[in-house]
């Protein structure tokens, strides 16, 4: 008995030994290669007849690695109940899925002489829940009587750096995998991770592996497409995962192919409440319907991973109280009351608790867009001094809308969200972009033009793509382009056409046809007689805002706001060294200060009797002194020379009045009838 056990184990092994990638690769060209050399008399699909049987093996050998679905250790096994946001993206995933897994349906195709549908491709940003639900649907379609449907997932992510061969073999092993258990759903997660677009630099180059992956895979697309066509028994369906669709190669995403495309964008507050709920059934938790709604509304940008992370916060807030009120003996529950404790009881999480939670929390998508703030404090309109007109404009702009939110929504009309505001350097475009995000409590997804270029081909584009879905993501917030001259010049006059393609994407963006909601487009720059045309008329950055050199009354307005946390002594004057500075920007004014300031640090220094080791503990400290003031005044230049001042201004007034000429004549063009004559 000992001995046959022993003959038994040897067979195992030898039986894995012989199991391996070649064995699959030569497996995968019996099952394939016999299609794709059959050619037709006439040249039509409908007369080909696939070359296709099953050759008997003996029993299925399956095999165990980390890219398998049975290895895939879940702790929650998603359903379509369980993802209640994602419903209408699951029905119209299954109902394709259905369509390519049903024998009855494709009898149906195949009888009207219809084609067999293609594939299916989720995408949508990192963490919305894309894995999930193709966990829930693959689970949907196994309970299905009809289908009893076998899931197979490769995780490309795991094979990134791989070799185009070690790719290949790992889908061959889940084709083996699901043809041997069909139907079958393979689940290809983060594809786009392992065959990225072909994306070579302006010069060109040779075909990368990237581009022999999307063939192969191209080429087992159609052939199980094919195999659907004849009545073949054995279907097996794809559904892929990635974050955008021009994450893949074209080819993958013809017809036939994936061509049902399916976007999963972040949800909204509606969608986080039901998220939130399902986290607090999950976890065994209660909370009042009104307390989830709230929280859900204050997490603008959270996607599904944020979510749970602000629960789970949430349940340690709440901690110290469950656990004093679960010893008692009783459970407080979310309306205050207690009661006694049983097995069925829940535990109640607090408003107060999601605050905590909320506090110093910023999800992954936004790390990078923290609001503006100072050491001092948020930040207000008050932080900016000068600029009144621009000022008042923004508030009309910016706060308007949230305040009578409701009136707004009544009005059809888009509402101008975009800004270009233009001026001479260092006059505060930048600066006053950051203080109205913070005073309106916005935020802010600022990036400098030459930032977005790139010298790989499609590459500055998906740059801008990339920049305004993280901004529809971020809303409310501000989508701010500094230097935006750099990137959106004028047509036709760049050699390599990278800044033509990102013009015309950022028109695409612009007149989208779905709405920028919540998201307002500023750009700065101090020549707007660069820029393309097409960007500033209407619906775009139609709103032209000049930020000047201040006047007397202005400079004194920003050297309070830039003094207010100095310490200057009662001599100081700021009204005469508001008069002294004409030309100064506020850039220079704050170099000023700062000069004086470091002035006085150098006068308290030499006049201190203390020694140098006790320097920083004394009680005096450095106070700057109209003298010292004086002193630099003596010393400071404006940054823009007279010179550099005039041709600023004659190119504003040039700008100006070529816009103007343009309106005019488009007036005197209107009700004017065009003849032969």
């Amino acid at each position: 008995m000992g001995e046959t056990q022993k003959d038994h184990n040897e067979k195992t092994t030898s039986s894995e030994t012989d199991t391996s990638d070649s064995s699959f690769s030569t497996s995968m060209k019996c099952i394939l290669v016999d299609i794709r050399g059959i050619e037709s008399n006439n040249g039509k699909d409908e007369n080909i007849i696939p070359a296709i049987k099953i050759v008997k093996a003996g029993h299925p050998q399956y095999v165990t690695t980390s890219l398998r679905t049975n290895s895939l250790k879940e702790k929650r096994h998603p359903t379509l109940r369980s993802l209640p946001w994602l419903e209408e993206a699951a029905s119209s995933a299954l109902q394709r899925l259905h369509a390519c897994l049903c024998p009855k349906v494709q009898a149906e195709f195949y009888k009207l002489g219809l084609p067999s549908p293609g594939y299916v491709l989720l995408y949508g940003p990192p963490a919305c829940g894309k894995t999930k639900l193709a966990l829930a649907i693959a689970k949907e379609l196994e309970m299905n009587p009809s289908l009893l449907c076998h899931k197979v997932i490769v995780k490309c992510g795991e094979l990134v750096g791989e070799q185009a061969q070690a790719i290949r073999v790992a889908i061959q092993e889940a084709v083996v995998e699901a043809l041997q258990c069909a139907p079958s759903l393979i689940i290809l997660d983060d594809l786009d991770m392992a065959i990225p677009p072909n994306r070579n630099s302006e010069g060109g180059g040779p075909a990368t592996s990237s581009l022999v992956l999307a063939e192969y895979l191209s080429d087992l697309l159609d052939t199980f497409r094919l195999i659907r066509r004849h009545q073949y028994d054995r279907f097996v369906a794809f559904l892929a995962l990635a974050k955008e669709v021009s994450g893949l190669p074209p080819s993958l995403c013809s017809s036939g192919r994936f061509d049902l495309q399916i976007a999963l964008s972040a949800p909204a507050t509606r969608q986080r409440a039901a998220i939130l709920a399902q986290e607090l059934e999950h976890r065994g938790l209660i909370c009042e319907d009104d307390i989830v709604s709230e929280i859900a509304s204050k997490c603008d940008g959270y996607d599904t991973a944020d979510l749970e992370v602000l629960v789970d916060r949430a349940v340690h807030a709440a901690a110290p109280r469950l656990l004093v009120s679960h010893i008692g003996g009783k459970i407080e529950t979310s309306d205050g009351t207690r009661r006694q404790d049983s097995q069925k009881q829940k535990f109640g999480l607090l408003k107060e608790d999601f605050e905590q939670a909320l506090d110093g929390f910023l999800p992954v998508s936004m790390r990078d867009i923290a609001k503006p703030s100072s050491k001092s404090g948020p930040l207000t309109w008050k932080d900016i001094g000068g600029l009144n007109d621009t000022c008042q404009t923004l508030k009309e702009m910016l706060e308007l809308p949230v305040k009578y939110s409701k009136i707004f929504q009544k009005a059809p009309l888009r509402l101008r969200t975009g800004v270009l505001l233009y001026g001479p350097p260092g006059c505060g475009k930048t600066h006053v972009v950051g203080i109205a995000a913070a005073a309106c409590s916005l935020r802010l997804v600022s990036v400098k033009g030459p930032e977005i270029l790139n010298k790989y081909i499609g590459a500055s584009e998906q740059g801008v793509r990339d920049l305004f879905a993280k901004a529809s993501a971020a809303a409310p917030c501000i989508l701010f382009f500094d230097e935006f001259d750099a990137i959106a010049p004028k047509r036709g006059h760049d050699n390599t056409g990278v800044t033509d393609r990102v013009v015309n994407q950022l028109l695409t963006e612009l007149d989208g046809v779905e709405a920028l909601n919540g998201v307002f487009v500023f750009a700065a720059t101090s020549r707007p007689d660069l820029l393309d045309a097409a960007l500033l008329r209407p619906g775009r950055l139609d709103r032209l805002l000049l930020c000047d050199f201040p006047s007397a009354s202005e400079r004194l307005e920003i050297l309070e706001v830039l003094s207010r946390k100095l310490p200057l002594a009662d001599d100081v004057n700021l009204d005469l060294v508001a008069s002294l500075t004409e030309n100064f920007s506020g850039a220079d004014l704050q170099a000023v200060l700062s000069d004086a300031q470091l002035e006085a640090v150098h006068n308290f220094l030499s006049h201190e009797t203390i020694k140098d080791a006790s320097i920083s503990e004394s009680p005096n400290r450095p106070i700057i002194t109209m003298e010292a003031l004086k002193s630099v005044l003596l010393r400071a230049r404006p940054s823009v020379s007279d010179h550099e001042r005039r041709r600023l201004y004659s190119i504003y007034d040039s700008f100006i009045s070529s816009r103007s000429s343009i309106s005019e004549k488009v007036r005197d063009a209107k009700g004017k009838r065009a003849t032969l004559a």
